[in-house]
């Protein structure tokens, strides 16, 4: 059975190569993660996680009758936070801990109304922040995040959920990944107000504690923002729609919990656009691998042939080998 610090690295692995930039610890995990840190730097074994540390070493023997028990060294029971941690930790990995099963007849439907689509789009900022269904979900925090852009743009690109900067600027991408989403655009010819930007779920999902971290939405609340994310579609009638990261192409194709790389070779649909589905751009802060980006950057000149935007020859010619 490997160690559980060998079972905690592999799932921090397993977060990073999905696009998870950071991750929420308590206070009790914080001084482990550093204790191994520094003995990897060291060449050292660290401390095991489910052992305490050794007492320090008396050089002055003490003797006690030989009537008395032996006594054991107190140890400080572990928080129910650790605990929880260990427990969720030597569990099998789950995109989703949170998610649950939904009846369909339970998953709400957001009917904005409007007699116009401004009237729509109007009505759709006044309710959201307050809609029932979701904020009875207990999960997710209070400040809307709305899609920004072009309302009647050919190319719509959807995320999973705001994360820390999205609450704070009340934009869709407004971090460093959303830097590299604009980097995208304008090797396409595009800004950020010529297509449209949006999540599948418009608020921050929350953690304990929350400051800074971020976590992925899980299925329930992705369940009941989809009617949200149907409005916009019809909305805003894009030709195609673009798919950032895995949880926004499950959210969209609805095929269960498959490997990105198994969505992108699908040919679905969301509300009569084709979705393409393609890496978040979070993804081009960790690989500077040549082969990898042209592969994302095909994948963009597959979405504007779809939307019919010209494509030039130095556009073609991105990314390839110098000859």
């Amino acid at each position: 059975m490997p160690a559980l610090r060998d079972v905690i690295l592999g799932y921090l692995r397993t977060l990073q190569e999905r696009g998870v930039a950071r991750v929420s610890i308590d206070e009790d995990c914080r001084p482990i993660l550093r204790e191994w840190m520094i003995a990897a730097r060291s060449g050292r074994v660290a401390t095991p996680l489910n052992h305490a540390p050794a007492p320090p070493h008396s050089t002055q023997p003490t003797q006690q009758p030989a009537s008395a028990p032996a006594v054991q060294p107190a140890q400080q029971p572990p928080s129910a936070d650790a605990a929880e941690l260990r427990r969720m930790l030597n569990t099998p990995l789950q995109e989703n801990p949170q998610s649950t099963q939904v009846p369909p007849e339970d998953i709400p439907f957001f009917r904005p109304g409007g007699n116009t689509a401004d009237e729509c789009w109007q009505n759709m900022q006044r309710m959201l922040p307050n809609w029932t269904p979701l904020r009875e979900l207990g999960s997710l925090r209070p400040t809307a995040v709305f899609g920004t852009g072009n309302r009647q743009a050919d190319i719509m690109f959807v995320g999973d959920a705001p994360n820390y900067q999205d609450e704070q600027s009340g934009t869709p991408f407004s971090g460093e990944a959303g830097g590299k989403l604009d980097g995208m655009l304008k090797a396409m010819g595009l800004t950020r107000q010529d297509v449209y930007i949006t999540h599948l779920v418009k608020f921050r999902p929350a953690i304990p504690r929350q400051t800074i971290n971020n976590r992925p939405p899980n299925e329930k609340e992705i369940l009941f923002s989809a009617s949200v994310l149907e409005v916009e579609a019809r909305l805003v009638q894009p030709k195609v729609i673009v798919a950032l990261g895995v949880i926004a192409a499950r959210g969209l194709l609805k095929q269960g919990d498959l490997p990105l790389a198994a969505y992108q070779q699908m040919q679905g649909r969301f509300g009569g656009a084709p979705v393409i589905v393609t890496h978040h751009p979070s993804y081009l802060l960790r690989t500077s691998d040549l082969a990898e980006r042209r592969r994302l950057w095909e994948e963009m000149l597959h979405v504007m042939h779809i939307a019919g935007l010209p494509i030039s020859d130095k556009q073609r010619g991105f990314f390839l080998p110098k000859t």
